[in-house]
């Protein structure tokens, strides 16, 4: 008998939709080379407007589904993903770089 049937409760977890996109840090280990790293993603996020960004320090930001950036995670060539609040409208007038 697990916890919640012993005090007759229902527990219920929901994450975000799994096909809403949004943006996700994704972080290279120091022992993947950057090049490799930046091409296996645009391998997986399809295409170059998906990648919204990348610095050879070793971390990208992407535009992707939920579902896609879990699967990001199981990636050996991948230390971390995480969800960032980005606005490309004020990163395009502080770095003059167009938006896609």
């Amino acid at each position: 008998m697990t916890l919640a049937e012993r005090f007759g409760a229902s527990i219920e977890v929901a994450g975000p939709d799994p096909d809403a996109e949004a943006f996700f840090f994704v972080k290279r280990p120091e022992s993947v080379d950057q090049d490799a790293f930046v091409t296996g993603l645009l391998g997986l996020v399809g295409t170059g407007g998906r990648l919204v960004l990348h610095h050879r320090s070793g971390f990208a930001v992407v535009r992707v589904s939920h579902d896609r950036a879990r699967r990001l995670r199981r990636l050996p060539w991948v230390d971390s993903v995480g969800g960032v609040r980005f606005d490309p409208e004020q990163f395009a007038a502080v770095t003059g770089a167009p938006i896609a």
